[in-house]
């Protein structure tokens, strides 16, 4: 089997002290990075493992990317967007009558997914959904929101 570790050209190094350092090889020269500058030059490189795998049609799971000890992308997919926010500080008291004129079950999604920070795929997993299925009534309910604020 292909050991992709062998040939990269950089290495996490455990220090005695439990640090670690962090080290990419430039034109044969080891040089020492910080934690930010690998966790990027990593994950540009793994994307880049990724492309060919898929052209190659062997892709990788998450699950083998954590167990490859390759970071994954840390975004936030579930926050507002900048328009929503904006809209929200700009009609504050519209936007909480608005909440409340909301479904329980459509007051209990934006809560756990905006204001409690629950990702949509635990949230889908507490009611028996899909992530898909809780994405789409999550749009929904923000345009709800929206529309219920900008009439008001």
């Amino acid at each position: 089997m292909y050991n992709w570790q062998r040939e990269r050209n950089y290495r996490k190094i455990k220090n005695d002290d439990g640090t670690f350092t962090y080290i990419i090889t430039v034109d044969g020269v080891g040089v020492e990075v910080t934690a930010e500058v690998y966790k990027v030059y990593s994950q540009a490189d793994r994307r880049e493992r990724y492309i060919e795998e898929r052209e190659a049609g062997t892709l990788l799971s998450l699950d083998q990317l954590e167990e490859d000890g390759v970071p994954a992308l840390e975004t936030n997919r579930y926050a507002l967007s900048a328009e929503d926010t904006t809209m929200l500080k700009l009609h504050g008291g519209k936007a909480l009558e608005a909440l409340n004129s909301l479904e329980p079950e459509e007051i209990a999604l934006i809560k756990e997914l905006i204001f409690d920070g629950v990702t949509e795929r635990d949230y889908a997993a507490k009611i028996g959904l899909s992530q898909k299925g809780v994405n789409k009534r999550k749009k929904k309910i923000l345009e709800k929101l929206k529309i219920l604020v900008l009439k008001s």
